[in-house]
């Protein structure tokens, strides 16, 4: 994608004369950036467009473009692709709109052929309906996007993805106006052939890009992630993105709990924080977290030292800090002895440190509570908040910041909330790599992100090994099961290690000798039929069967129920009662975007109504499974064999699918907790037939 971004000639198809029109602007913009390189207009109307020769056509162009943008009516877009892919150009992006986007299947059929050219080419094509690329650094403004409306682009490391031209356009002259540099920037429209991720994985190997930004609403392959994530240069890459397309798209008509619960949105945070990727649904917060990162030398941990001029302003940033899971540890002896001597007595020398607004009257004891800060080693970022500085008071604070923080590999992030006459004072900031935030709160939850991606890493780099896709599965090779009930399951799950209940399978309710003698009592009866997945909405489960007599009540009940239901039963599952301190619950699901993932959370039978879970891309690694448990709100504290019993039994479940890839739905619900570690009381595999 190098010419891409950076080609050496361009071809307009379609460019107008009228350089206010969607076809005249690109040659505009070039033109007025500063575009080094050749630029061919292309239209049978025009001798020339812009003081440029223009040609009736590509095949009569002096040279072969690197890039040629295609600006024509939708009927005519695969004529001029075609003809440009046999030209030999290496990149087309398609301008035109009137393709998928239509509902029409004449514009989808247009889009699969191009994709299909794209191929054959093994070429680079974005789009349709894309808004151009821009290349910050080589004034390549090959775009119709009104973020080109400024008379000069600021160049940095910042390269931004977007799925929407005219939103992401807006988002970057946000960018722009707020200081942040960018490398690139590329809409990427219907994605007929290239997509956000492939771009994304690009600008991974990029040398100008420090930080990708995106915009996105959906991957087709979100699994082109997971395998970027799982390379070095994937996992130190900062990712920002506008994540939308939070409400649902409809749960499926599921067979398990597993299936109903997983929400598109809840996936694909899921999957962001097992990646690294800094996910948000607030464009001010997107826009702070961006420059955040593209500043910052050190990513910030997640133990904040907060110093403030103002109690009320430390107080407001301690309780955003504990709702995003973050720390104000208690500072140590020595560094709370040294900020009283500088600070008035209704101040504090906690944390946050309330320095009151009588700092005003002593700079160098502003700077010297400041360092006691730096200089704690049980902090690991400072979070400076400072109300209604102006004018000359700005700029001393500003000094004095700089000053403080250059002596310390610690980050420090700066709120600045009211005040006046600060351009100046902002811009030192600025060029000592101060992130500086006007709202509090945001400058809370992006040091979280900024933490939840510096701790991403090690994981990540555990699971380098481990193959970001899963095996495919064959539907003819006649392994697939429609559904696999309980008994089964369990026994399914047994051979890969996960605990499970002893238990007897009873066919017969006058023969339950062998349950009697196997499991004991207290017992359990379970109706076990795959027509009747969710038995306990039905009254399919009797507890606490204490003798012989009623655990032959139980099975005649059971069976009588059956009849009654139309279902035909496997028979009655007898097993131990186990007795557990807490209930969870983990299961498979193969989402659309990215294939099969795994899902522990909490378990029982009001799952659905909690939808208290999170999820892993299968293969999940250890680290990644122990990651899940902070993600969710357990029933219980787990000891330490517990919770390792529990990482056990998530990275056996994702290893039992690898085994068995016919698997579309899975339940171990409920998972309960013992004194022991887990055990698997309940379990449920359906395929693909019983999906449906």
């Amino acid at each position: 994608m190098q010419t891409l971004f950076s080609p050496s000639s361009i071809a307009v198809v379609g460019a107008s004369a009228d350089p206010e029109r969607v076809s005249g602007l690109p040659i505009k913009y070039l033109q007025d950036h500063g575009y080094g390189g050749e630029l061919f207009p292309v239209n049978p109307n025009h001798d020339r467009v812009a003081g440029l020769r223009c040609y009736p056509d590509v095949d009569s162009l002096p040279e072969t473009p690197d890039l040629v943008l295609v600006i024509v009516p939708a009927g005519a877009v695969v004529e001029v692709v075609e003809a440009s892919l046999e030209r030999g150009s290496e990149n087309v992006l398609i301008v035109s709109s009137g393709f998928s986007e239509t509902g029409t299947g004449e514009g989808e059929r247009a889009e699969r052929r191009i994709a299909d050219l794209a191929a054959e080419h093994d070429a680079t094509v974005v789009g349709p309906n894309s808004q151009g690329v821009i290349e910050f650094h080589d004034r390549v403004a090959a775009s119709f996007t009104p973020a080109l409306r400024r008379e000069s682009l600021l160049a940095g490391e910042v390269s931004f993805v977007t799925q929407s031209g005219a939103f992401g356009g807006a988002l970057t002259t946000m960018l722009q106006d707020e200081g942040v540099g960018l490398s690139k920037w590329i809409a990427t429209g219907n994605e007929a052939a290239t997509g956000a991720l492939d771009v994304l994985s690009f600008l991974a190997g990029d040398d100008r890009t420090g930080v990708v930004a995106g915009y996105v609403e959906g991957f087709d392959d979100g699994r082109k992630l997971v395998e970027l994530k799982r390379t070095d240069a994937g996992i130190d890459l900062p990712v920002v993105l506008l994540k939308v397309g939070r409400s649902e798209r409809g749960r499926s008509a599921a067979a398990s709990h597993t299936g109903t619960v997983a929400s598109a949105h809840e996936v694909y945070e899921a999957v962001f924080r097992e990646t690294g990727v800094m996910s948000v649904d607030d464009v001010d917060l997107f826009v702070d977290l961006t420059r955040a990162v593209s500043l910052l030398d050190a990513l910030p941990g997640d133990r904040l030292g907060v110093v403030t001029t103002s109690g009320g302003a430390g107080v407001h940033i301690a309780d955003v800090a504990d709702e995003e899971g973050l720390s104000l540890p208690s500072l140590g002896e020595g560094t709370s002895d040294r900020i009283r001597e500088f600070i008035p007595e209704f101040g504090s020398a906690l944390n946050p440190v309330d320095l009151t607004g009588q700092v005003v009257n002593s700079k160098e004891a502003f700077s010297e509570c400041l360092r006691a800060l730096f200089e704690d080693d049980g902090i690991g970022t400072i979070v400076l908040q400072i109300t209604n500085a102006s004018g000359e008071s700005a700029e001393e604070y500003a000094e004095r910041v700089v000053e403080v923080a250059s002596g310390y590999e610690k980050p420090l992030l700066l709120c600045w909330t009211g005040g006046v006459e600060k351009e100046s004072a902002l811009g030192r900031y600025r060029d000592a790599g101060v992130p500086v935030f006007e709202n509090p709160a945001r400058c809370v939850r992006a040091v979280a992100s900024l933490a939840r991606f510096a701790e991403s890493k090690p994981r990540l780099r555990a699971a380098k090994d481990l193959p970001a896709r899963t095996p495919d599965f064959d539907p003819d090779s006649g392994d697939a099961r429609s559904v696999l009930a309980e008994t089964d399951a369990k026994a399914l799950l047994a051979e890969f290690g996960v605990d499970v209940p002893e238990e007897v399978l009873v066919t017969d309710p006058d023969e339950t000798g062998e349950a009697v003698e196997r499991v004991g009592f207290p017992a359990v009866a379970k109706l076990v039929a795959p027509d009747l997945p969710h038995r306990d909405r039905v009254g399919g489960v009797r507890l606490g069967i204490e003798d012989r007599g009623a655990l032959d009540a139980a099975c005649r009940e059971l069976f009588d129920l059956a009849r009654d239901l139309g279902v035909d039963p496997q028979g009655v599952s007898v097993q131990e009662q186990v007795e557990g301190a807490g209930e969870l619950a983990m299961g498979i699901l193969v989402d659309p975007d990215f294939g099969p993932v795994c899902m522990l959370g909490r378990g029982g039978v009001d799952i659905e109504e909690t939808g208290d879970v999170t999820f892993r891309t299968i293969p999940v690694a250890p680290e990644q499974a122990n990651s899940m448990l902070d993600e969710f709100d357990l029933p219980i504290e787990l000891d330490a064999i517990q919770h390792e019993a529990v990482v056990e039994a998530v990275v056996s479940l994702s290893e039992l699918y690898l085994e068995n890839p016919w698997i579309r739905e899975g339940d171990v619900n409920p998972l309960l907790v013992t004194p022991d570690g887990v055990t698997a009381v309940d379990g449920l595999f359906v395929g693909p037939d019983g999906a449906e």
